[in-house]
This record gives structure tokens, sequence and C-alpha cells, in this order.
């Protein structure tokens, strides 16, 4: 009986306490409340119960049992259909939101995955299917890192998604993070993923929007191509030649070391346009840059800044010799009958010339040592010999 007792007034205590809480200014869920009204039910189908046991001993009143015991079973019937309207409109709710979540997944072009508290997927949308080819039942209780992204990079992924979520104020993490993606099929993307946080029931939620953009990656690359490269030959351009000269040019002065700047126009290239074409002309100009290419190292720089004109930087040379077997190779590789474009044409003999500049003996700027090559790039032209150095 004390046993029984003891086990009352706890129920007691928590009824009192749950009634003093639902109406003071602390917000609850739906499912203590709905807790809290089933606990007050069976408090009283327990004194419901002593009550029974006294008047059997002798120990109550029967008429007090009898008013009692209906207005008892009257509050164990008001609580029970309390708590069960509490935790039914629990279910309402949850079954709203996740209908309005899905909604909103639906329509979205980007996808939204949610992971719950273990890091496991617990919502993945129509655009996620779409962008990465799992399917929702293939997707929920796994691991984001161990479905979305190449192997090579789940550490880094694991750590900056931590990174982000250590960095958390209030419910919202706010992060944005470019990351590899892995597709179903094993193709690599480049994802966008916006990262926030939530917490529902007191436990945290990941969420994270992801855009593939790879193909915005891809167009941005090619910009930053035709930015810097000639877009007939591949060879760096104008722009991106000064830059490379100009870094060569510091390089050169810190470690007190010689560099050589060539300076070539194509022989006879205005004929080939004239009488064969412009497709003949940049036919011959890509395989000039192709047979130039092959005479360099992999340090050098050979860029076309213009028409039929190129140059190449060679960073670091010895002596102003290893320019000129550089130089030698070059015509020689061009003066090489070009392979016939069409048959009404037949072959194309064109050649070149290559005016040589030293730094820092001909010019210790760029502009003074492009001034130097061209000018011994036309000295060569004029005497024939293939190629001149400037102070010849």
């Amino acid at each position: 009986m004390d046993f029984l007792l003891s086990i009352q007034s706890l129920s007691l205590a928590l009824l009192l306490l749950g009634v003093g809480l639902a109406f003071s200014g602390v917000r609850l869920s739906g499912w203590i409340l709905g807790w809290i009204l089933l606990t007050g039910a069976l408090l009283l189908q327990g004194f419901r119960s002593m009550l029974s046991y006294f008047i059997e001993h002798g120990g109550a009143d029967p008429a007090t049992y009898a008013l009692v015991n209906d207005w008892m079973g009257l509050g164990f019937s008001l609580l029970i259909v309390g708590a069960m309207h509490m935790m039914r409109e629990v279910f309402a709710r949850h079954r709203l939101a996740e209908a309005r979540l899905r909604v909103i997944g639906a329509a979205a072009q980007d996808a939204i995955i949610m992971m719950d508290n273990r890091g496991r997927i617990a919502f993945w949308n129509e655009a996620a299917q779409r962008i990465f080819g799992y399917g929702e039942q293939e997707a929920r209780g796994r691991m984001l890192h161990e479905l979305i992204v190449p192997e090579a990079y789940r550490g880094d992924f694991e750590s900056r998604l931590r990174t982000a979520g250590s960095a958390a104020q209030g419910n919202a993490v706010g992060a944005t993070l470019e990351l590899a993606g892995l597709r179903k099929d094993g193709t690599e993307i480049v994802t966008e993923h916006s990262i926030s946080g939530v917490s529902i029931n007191r436990k945290w939620h990941t969420i994270c929007i992801v855009r593939d953009i790879t193909e915005r990656k891809k167009l941005e690359e090619r910009i930053r191509h035709l930015a810097n490269y000639d877009s007939l030959t591949g060879l760096p351009n104008r722009m991106l030649f000064f830059d490379r000269l100009s870094q060569a040019i510091n390089l050169a002065q810190r470690n007190r070391h010689e560099l050589a700047l060539l300076y070539l126009d194509l022989d006879r290239f205005k004929l080939v346009n004239d009488t064969r074409g412009h497709d003949a002309g940049d036919a011959v100009l890509k395989d000039a840059a192709e047979r130039v290419l092959l005479q360099v190292r992999e340090s050098d720089t050979v860029a076309r800044i213009g028409g039929d004109e190129f140059a190449v930087i060679l960073p670091k040379i010895s002596n102003p010799q290893d320019a000129a077997i550089v130089a030698g190779k070059i015509v020689d590789a061009l003066r090489a009958i070009f392979t016939a474009y069409d048959a009404e044409h037949g072959k194309i003999d064109i050649g070149a010339s290559v005016g040589i500049a030293v730094f820092p003996r001909d010019g210790e700027d760029m502009e003074a040592l492009l001034k130097a090559a061209d000018s011994a790039m036309y000295k060569a032209k004029q005497s024939g010999s293939g190629f001149s150095f400037c102070a010849d």
C-alpha cells in the first residue's frame, strides 16, 4: 500500500508540474503535453483503485465514494480524450509539415537534403534524385558523404561540414561550400552546398541545398581560357604573354641570370592567304604553332602575338648561344614543307625569320626587350639569315 501511495504522490507531482507549465510562458511540445494529460488520467485511475480498496475494507463512506468515483471517472475520460486529441494534433502537424516540405522540395530546382542528428539522410527531394541519380528510398538512412562525394574528397567534405556546423549561430549555419560531387553512375560533378541547421524536437538537423554548377564552372573556365589563349592555335595570347614575360624578367633580376626573347614572323604568309585562302592560312598557323612548341622546353612560353607573329620566352639560359640553338631549330622546323591542304593548291612553302633579344644585355624591361627582338627579326628577314641577335 505504501508503494502505491508513493506512485500516486509522484504522479500527482508530475501532473501539478505539467499544469503549471501549461499555464506559464514556457513553450512545451505537443508530445510533452500529451504525456502530462495521460499521466493525469493514470493518476485518477490509481486513486479510483485506492478508493475501491478502502470501500471494500470499510474505510470510506459509500455515498462519498460514489460521488468522488463519478467525478474521477469523468475526469479520467476527459484526460484520456485530451491526451488523444493532443497526440493526434502532433501527428497532424508532423504530417502537414512533411507534406509542405515535399511540395517545396518537388518545386525546387536545387537538391534539398536533410540529415538527422546522426548525420543520416532523412529527406531527399526530386531534384536530388535528378542531380545524383539516387531515388529517395536508396538515399534515406545513408551518410551523405558516402553517397554523393568522391572517395578522395570524403575526408575533406566531413571536415568542412563539421567546421561549418561548429560556426553555427542559433539555428543557422549559413555556410556555402564548393565541393566535388559524385553521381550514381560514377560521373564526377562540381556542386555548391548551402548549409543550414534547424532544431527539430530539440535535436539538431542539417539541411543542405545543393546545386550542380558543373556547366557553370566549365563556362567560367572557357571564358578564362578565351581571355588568355588564342582561339585558333591554343597558344597564350598577347595579354598572357606580357604577364609571363614580366614574371620572367622579375625572376631573372632576382636570381641574376639571363633570359632570351625570340620574336618570329612567318615568311610569305600573306601570299598564302591571298592565293590559297584564309582556311589554308589558318591551317598553316596551327601547324606552325605545333612545330614551334616541339622545339622548346615545357618551362618555355610560346605565344601568338597577332597575325603571323609569334614570340618565345626562354626564362633561363646559360649564355646567348642557347637562344641561338633554339632559334635555329625553329627556323629549320618552319622551313620544312607544310602538308597539302587540298589537291588543287598542293604543298605550301613559307619559312620564318627570328629576332633574338637577351636580358639584361639588350634591355632591362619588357618594352626594351620587345623593341630589341623586333628589330633583330627585321634584320634577319632582310639578310635572309633565318635568325639574328639584336647586338649583331
